[in-house]
C-alpha cells in the first residue's frame, strides 16, 4: 500500500445529544475500519444525555466538549484544528457505515490529486445521493452495503459541485487552502454547501462515489426540532444567498428533469460529438451529471452571476456572462442542443426562432415552462389580494401554448412533458378545480411545470410564413403532439426537510425499508421487487446493449434496464418468450423490431428465418451489429407499407406496435396481405380500460408515443375482419376493485365497495393469462394469437 493509503484518517462526529445513535455508529466504525488506520474525535455541543460521560469512558475517543451549543461548522472546525491526520473526516453521529466504507472513499480521493472531497451514496439524504434499498435490518444492510462495495466501480463515481456534509472525506491540503468551514451559518444548514463550491473555486473536484454506501437515519439533531430546523434553513439560505448571490437551490440544482428528457428523446446522443448549451447554467451542476452519461459532448453555458459562472468554469464548461447570443462564441457547425431552464423570456416564436437559428440541422432545444394550470397557480391567480395576477399570467403557459410555440418557431417534432407533484392534502381542492373545468385535467393541475422537447428538421429548417407568425400553427410533423408525457419528479428535492422523529427506526432493532413501486412515464408500474422469472435464462443469452439508452420507447436490453426497469424488461420479455413456441419453423416478420433483441430471441427459439423492421435507422444499426447474423435480418420498414410481397411470411410478431401507427385497422390489413393463408399473426397492445380509462377511442392517450388505444372488445372487432381468433391473453392483470369507478358505482348503490379476498386474482405483473380465465378483473396489455382466414387473399 501507498504511504497515502497508509495515512491516518481524522474521523470527527459533532454531537448534540442522541447518544443511543452515537454509540451505534462508533461502534460500526470501530466494527468495519481497520484499527490504526485512524483516529476518533468527538466534538460535544453540550449534550445533556451523557454524551460526554460516557465519551469520557471510551479509551479509543478524542472529546472535546463545549459548555455550549456552539453549532455544527464551528464543531467541525474544532475537530479539524485538533485532528492529526492527513484526511479528514467529517461524519454525522446518525450513520451506520458498513463493510469496507473507508477503502472504498479513499480509492476514490486517491485516484486523482485533482479531488479535494469525496462521499458515499447512502438511503436517506438530499441532493439526488440516495440509492433503493432493500434491507430491513442492520445485518441486511451490511450484506447489501457489501455486495455494492465488492466489486469496485468507477462507472459510479460522478462529479458533483457540492456534497451533503453527513459523510465527507477530505484531503487536508484542500481544507488548509479554504479555510475553516464558515461559522456565520451558525447551529448548522448549507455550510456543507458553502464549503463544496469553495473547494470547487479552488480548483478540487468533489466526487459522489456510487459504489460506497453508508445507512443515513437523518436529520436525528433537528428532527425533534421542526420548528428550529425550519427557522435556521431559511435564515441560512438568505445567509447563503447574500453571501454567493444565488440561491443555494437553483444555482445547484440538478436537473434531472430535463436529463430524462434528453435521453429519451435524443436516441444514439451519448455516442457522437456534439456541442450543447445551457442557458442559465448556474454552478454547472446539470452538466456535470449530464458529462458522466454523454462523455463526447462539448458543452456551454450562460450564466450571468459571476461566482456561479466561475464554478461552472471549474468544471471544463465554456461560459459566457451575456445573455444576447450574438455574443456566444459557438461552434460554426451549430449546436446540438439547447438546454433552457427558465424558458419564459423565449416566449415567443421570434425569441425561440433567434435560438433555433443556432442550431445544426436535427438540433433540438428543451425548456421548461410554469404551467398555468398548476393548481397552486391558479389559487394565487385566483386570490383578490395577488397585485402581481397579470405579471404571473403573462411568465406562465399552457400546455398547448408551448406546444403551439415551438411549432411556430419551426420544430418538426415536438414532446411536452408534465413534470408531477400531486401533494396528498391538496387533492380534494385538485378535484374540485377538475370538476369546474368540464374536462379532465387533473394530470395539468399537478403539474408546477412543462417540460418541451423539440426537435428541427435534418435539413436546413424552413422560414415560417407570416400566417404561422399570428398564431395559425403548421400541422405537425410525424409524432408531433399536444400530448403529455408524465414525469414524476420531486419539484423541491434539494431542500433538506427533516423527517418527523416519529417516523425513524428504533436504534438496534431494524433498518424497516418498504418495498416501493414506480411509476413510469409510459403509466407502467414497476414492481422493485425484481421478481425472478423464467425469461430471464432466455433474455441471458442476448448480448446487452449497455452503450444504449432506453428512452422509454424501444426497450433495449442492458444492465441499466434489467435493474432501474425490471418490469418494463420482464415484461417485454415474457411476450417474446411465448411468442418462440408458437413461430417454430415459420419464417418470421417482427413487426417494428425496435432493438431487435425479439427478432433474436424468435430465431433463438426454433424461427426457420426472422426479419426484423423498424422506422428506426440508429436502432436498426445497433440491432444488426448485435442480433443480426444467420437467420436473423434487419430491414427499414413502415409497418403500414411494408417492402414485401403478398404472402411472404408464415408469421408475423407485433408487439407494442399497432398503438403507434395512424390507423390500426390498415396495419391489420397490411399484416395479413404479407402472410400466408393461415399465417400465425400474434399481436399484443395496452388495454385502454386500465391505461387511459377516461379517454375515448378518438383522443389522444396521456402516452404520447401513442397515437391512440384500443379496449380488448375494439381490437377484437378489427381482426376478425381478416382473421380467425385462436386464444387472447391479458397481462398486468388488475381487479376491478381497484379502479375508483367502480367503487363509486358499488357505493351509489348502496353496496360494499371492496371485493371478498377470496375472489380477487392475485396480481402478477408478467404472466401472461387467457382471457376466459379473468372475471371481473383487466389486463393492462392484451396478447391475441391468431390466424389468417382462408377466405382472405392479402386484402
Amino acid at each position: 500500500m501507498s504511504d497515502a493509503g497508509r495515512s491516518i484518517t481524522s474521523i470527527i462526529l459533532v454531537t448534540y445529544n442522541k447518544l443511543e445513535y452515537t454509540k451505534q455508529c462508533v461502534e460500526s466504525i470501530r466494527r468495519h475500519t481497520q484499527q490504526g488506520c485512524y483516529e476518533l474525535i468527538i466534538v460535544d455541543n453540550a449534550s445533556t444525555d451523557g454524551t460526554v460521560e460516557w465519551a469520557k469512558n471510551e479509551s479509543d475517543i478524542i472529546l472535546i466538549a463545549n459548555s455550549s451549543n456552539a453549532g455544527f461548522p464551528k464543531g467541525c472546525n474544532q475537530g479539524m484544528a485538533a485532528a492529526s491526520g492527513q484526511l479528514l473526516m467529517l461524519l454525522n453521529n446518525d450513520t451506520i457505515v458498513t463493510p469496507g466504507w473507508l477503502d472504498g472513499l479513499k480509492r476514490c480521493l486517491f485516484s486523482d490529486d485533482r479531488i479535494g472531497a469525496v462521499s458515499p451514496v447512502t438511503n436517506s439524504a438530499s441532493y439526488w445521493t440516495t440509492i433503493p434499498v432493500t434491507y430491513h435490518t442492520i445485518e441486511e444492510m451490511e450484506l447489501f452495503a457489501s455486495a455494492l462495495h465488492a466489486i469496485p466501480d468507477r462507472m459510479k463515481w460522478e462529479e458533483r459541485v457540492k456534497l451533503v456534509g453527513y459523510c465527507m472525506l477530505m484531503r487536508r491540503e484542500a481544507t488548509e487552502r479554504i479555510g475553516p468551514l464558515d461559522e456565520c451559518f451558525g447551529i448548522g444548514n448549507f455550510e456543507d454547501d458553502d464549503y463544496g463550491l469553495r473547494m470547487r473555486l479552488a480548483g478540487y473536484k468533489l466526487i459522489l462515489c456510487g459504489d460506497t454506501f453508508i445507512h443515513h437515519f437523518g436529520s436525528v439533531s433537528f428532527g425533534a426540532q421542526p420548528e428550529l430546523y425550519l427557522q435556521t434553513f431559511e435564515n441560512n439560505s438568505k445567509i447563503f444567498s447574500a453571501k454567493w448571490g444565488f440561491h443555494p437551490g437553483e444555482a445547484t440544482h440538478i436537473r434531472m428533469d430535463f436529463s430524462t428528457v434528453i435521453q429519451r428523446e435524443s436516441h444514439g446522443f451519448k455516442r457522437e460529438e456534439c456541442a450543447i448549451l445551457e442557458i442559465g447554467c448556474g454552478c454547472g451542476a446539470t452538466i456535470l451529471h449530464m458529462k458522466k452519461q454523454f462523455p463526447a459532448a462539448v458543452w456551454f453555458g450562460v450564466e450571468r452571476n459571476e461566482l456561479a459562472a466561475q464554478v461552472a468554469e471549474g468544471s471544463g464548461i465554456t461560459v459566457f456572462r451575456s445573455s444576447e447570443p450574438e455574443d456566444w462564441m459557438l461552434p460554426e457547425e451549430g449546436l446540438s442542443g439547447i438546454i433552457i431552464g427558465d424558458s419564459h423570456a423565449y416566449g415567443t416564436p421570434q425569441a425561440m426562432k433567434r435560438l433555433v437559428g443556432l442550431l445544426a440541422p436535427g438540433g433540438w432545444i428543451t425548456g421548461c415552462f410554469a404551467n398555468r394550470f398548476y393548481y397552486e397557480n391558479i389559487r394565487q391567480y385566483l386570490d383578490p389580494a395577488n397585485v402581481n395576477a397579470q405579471r404571473q399570467a403573462a411568465m406562465q403557459y399552457t400546455l398547448q401554448q408551448v406546444h403551439q410555440l415551438f411549432v411556430q418557431s419551426g420544430f418538426a417534432y415536438v414532446k411536452v412533458t408534465l413534470a408531477e407533484n400531486k401533494p396528498e392534502d391538496q387533492q380534494a381542492f385538485i378535484g374540485m378545480l377538475d370538476q369546474l373545468t368540464g374536462k379532465a385535467i387533473s394530470n395539468e393541475l399537478t403539474a408546477a411545470y412543462l417540460l418541451v422537447y423539440g426537435r428541427i428538421a435534418h435539413d436546413a429548417p424552413q422560414e415560417v410564413t407570416g400566417d404561422e407568425e399570428q398564431g395559425e400553427a403548421p400541422a405537425p410533423v410525424g409524432d408531433a403532439s399536444a400530448a403529455d408525457e408524465r414525469l414524476e419528479v420531486p419539484v423541491s428535492e434539494s431542500l433538506k426537510v427533516p423527517v418527523s422523529e416519529s417516523l425513524k427506526v428504533p436504534v438496534g432493532e431494524s433498518l424497516e425499508a418498504p418495498v416501493k413501486n414506480s411509476t413510469y412515464a409510459d403509466g407502467t408500474i414497476q414492481d422493485d421487487r425484481k421478481p425472478v422469472l423464467p425469461t430471464q435464462e432466455v433474455a441471458g443469452a442476448l448480448a446487452e446493449q449497455n452503450d444504449v439508452m432506453f428512452t422509454g420507447e424501444r426497450l433495449v436490453v442492458n444492465q441499466a434496464v434489467k435493474q432501474d426497469y425490471s418490469s418494463v424488461y420482464h415484461e417485454h420479455m415474457s411476450r417474446y418468450t411465448f411468442a418462440g413456441p408458437l413461430v417454430k419453423g415459420l419464417r418470421v416478420l417482427d413487426a417494428a423490431c425496435g432493438a431487435g433483441y425479439g427478432s433474436a430471441m424468435l430465431k433463438q427459439a426454433g424461427a426457420a428465418e426472422v426479419v426484423g423492421v423498424d422506422v428506426d435507422r440508429a436502432s436498426l444499426a445497433l440491432a444488426e451489429r448485435d442480433y443480426g447474423g444467420s437467420g436473423v435480418s434487419f430491414a427499414d420498414a413502415d409497418v403500414l407499407a411494408l417492402p414485401y410481397a403478398d404472402d411472404s411470411f408464415e408469421a408475423v410478431v407485433s408487439f407494442e406496435t399497432i398503438e403507434h401507427v395512424a390507423i390500426g385497422a390498415d396495419w391489420i390489413k397490411e399484416s395479413a396481405r404479407v402472410l400466408k393463408e393461415g399465417g400465425l399473426f400474434i399481436v399484443s397492445t395496452p388495454n385502454r380500460t386500465v391505461t387511459n380509462t377516461p379517454i375515448y377511442f378518438e383522443e389522444l392517450p396521456f402516452n404520447q408515443h401513442h397515437r391512440f388505444e384500443y379496449r380488448t372488445s375494439e381490437l377484437i372487432g378489427e381482426l376478425v375482419q381478416y382473421y380467425a381468433i385462436e386464444a387472447v391473453y391479458g397481462q398486468n392483470i388488475y381487479d376491478d376493485s381497484l379502479f375508483p369507478t367502480m367503487r363509486w358505482l358499488r357505493e351509489a348503490h348502496g353496496m360494499a365497495p371492496e371485493r371478498a379476498a377470496t375472489y380477487k386474482r392475485e396480481w402478477n405483473p408478467h404472466e401472461l393469462i387467457p382471457l376466459h380465465e379473468l372475471k371481473s378483473a383487466e389486463p393492462m396489455y392484451i396478447v391475441v394469437v391468431c390466424r389468417k382466414n382462408k377466405r382472405q387473399q392479402g386484402g
